[in-house]
């Protein structure tokens, strides 16, 4: 196999009018803020109870249509990730979003047979991975160079804006139209809304880059990159930040309220989180253009970090307020970091599939994550063990980022 740590890597100059390309980062903002993470997980539990009062199924028989969207959704993500390599990202995101949105509408029209709600929430999974981050950033990094970083960051922020949105906006239609209505209109919106929106301004770009990328990425094939020493340790650090992340965001509440918050104060620190969130999405994609990605990756890590040890030095109140917005803070910016540290380690050519694989850590991530942070809860009564554990675990995220060796440097 090629030793990739002798390979020389040249920088790269942005000969695209950068113009073009914020059009297609626009468009992908909007994309992402009615795709599947924005639109069917953030507002699933919204739609639970009702399902649930509606046919006199239990919630874990709804709950069960989460699970399968899911698991088909990870089942997926690496075949969207080979499609969009293949035959373009656009024509993979639209496509999605077409079905993605017509299955979602079709939601309103649900009769008391559990097995037709499972297809349909199964077939949203198969779908939902080609509406995610990962064809929308193979898009994006193939239009910029010089300012992939805030692109990304940009593109990144119509997740972010969704988690804060689509709470709000799907419960007052749930409450003003009924559930029924709430699933066709919100469907109806991803079809004419999202759609037009992408079939207009989101384009591949006229003159891709593909020899050059390929000798600034070290000419590393699909199977030598999967093989690489510099994928498994971003495979494994971004597990590491997912997996905790989500668990103390998940756990945030009832960990401030044991410790004497109300309710309230505890919810506005989870606002707290979602607003920082997006913050560092913004801002590491800023930083990411100016600064070594090694260092922002290691800077946002070392947010989580420190609002890991505020949370296991017991405190509440205000330092519950500012873990939560530390915590917020460095999984945007770790959210933003890992596409540009894919495109910038292996050949855009392949972005798709290599993303696709790190991608998953996210879902995977927030399956175990709140689960073992649970488990231990319940074994100890108490969250200082497992935030113990986080504690060291986000240390050795960081250690396996400082072994990444160096990358190029773009030249505006």
């Amino acid at each position: 196999m090629q030793n990739t740590d002798s390979i020389e890597i040249v920088p790269l100059v942005d000969s695209r009018p950068a113009e073009s390309g914020w059009s297609v980062v626009a468009a992908s903002v909007i994309g992402l803020f009615f795709h599947f993470g924005s639109l069917l997980v953030i507002t699933f539990s919204l739609f639970l109870k009702p399902l649930s009062e509606q046919f006199n199924w239990t919630r874990t028989q709804v709950s069960l249509a989460f699970t399968l969207a899911c698991l088909t959704a990870l089942a997926s993500m690496v075949v969207v990730g080979r499609l969009a390599d293949r035959f373009g990202a656009r024509r993979l995101i639209i496509i999605s979003m077409i079905f993605f949105g017509v299955l979602f509408a079709s939601l309103s029209l649900l009769t008391p047979h559990l097995w037709i709600f499972y297809v349909i929430f199964a077939l949203l999974g198969v779908l939902g991975p080609g509406t995610s981050a990962v064809p929308h950033a193979s898009l994006i990094s193939r239009w910029f160079t010089a300012r992939r970083g805030l692109a990304l960051g940009v593109m990144m922020c119509g997740t972010g804006t969704g988690g804060i949105i689509w709470p709000i906006a799907g419960q007052w239609l749930i409450d003003r139209t009924g559930w029924r209505m709430a699933y066709g209109l919100s469907g109806a919106a991803v079809l004419l809304i999202a759609v037009p929106v992408m079939l207009v301004f989101l384009k591949e770009p006229s003159q891709p880059k593909a020899s050059s990328d390929k000798s600034r990425t070290a000419q590393l094939g699909r199977s030598e990159a999967i093989r690489s020493q510099v994928f498994w340790v971003l495979m494994a650090a971004f597990f590491l930040v997912s997996a905790i992340v989500q668990g103390c965001m998940v756990n945030l509440p009832s960990m401030l309220t044991d410790r004497g918050l109300s309710a309230q104060h505890a919810a506005f620190a989870l606002s707290l989180f979602g607003a920082a969130n997006l913050i560092g999405r913004l801002g590491t994609g800023w930083l990411l253009d100016r600064l070594p990605a090694v260092l922002v990756a290691i800077l946002s890590f070392a947010a989580v970090t420190l609002g890991v040890l505020i949370l296991l030095a017991g405190f509440s109140g205000a330092g519950g307020y500012l873990a939560a917005t530390l915590i917020g803070f460095g999984y945007g910016a770790e959210t933003s970091a890992a596409p540009y540290l894919t495109s910038l380690y292996f050949d855009l050519r392949t972005f798709g599939e290599i993303y696709s694989y790190i991608f998953i850590t996210v879902p995977l991530g927030g399956a175990l994550g709140p689960a073992l942070m649970n488990f231990g809860f319940d074994r100890t009564r108490s969250y200082q063990l497992a935030l113990a554990l986080c504690l060291g675990s986000m240390l050795i995220a960081i250690l396996l980022i400082l072994r990444l060796r160096s990358y190029p440097t773009f030249e505006d």
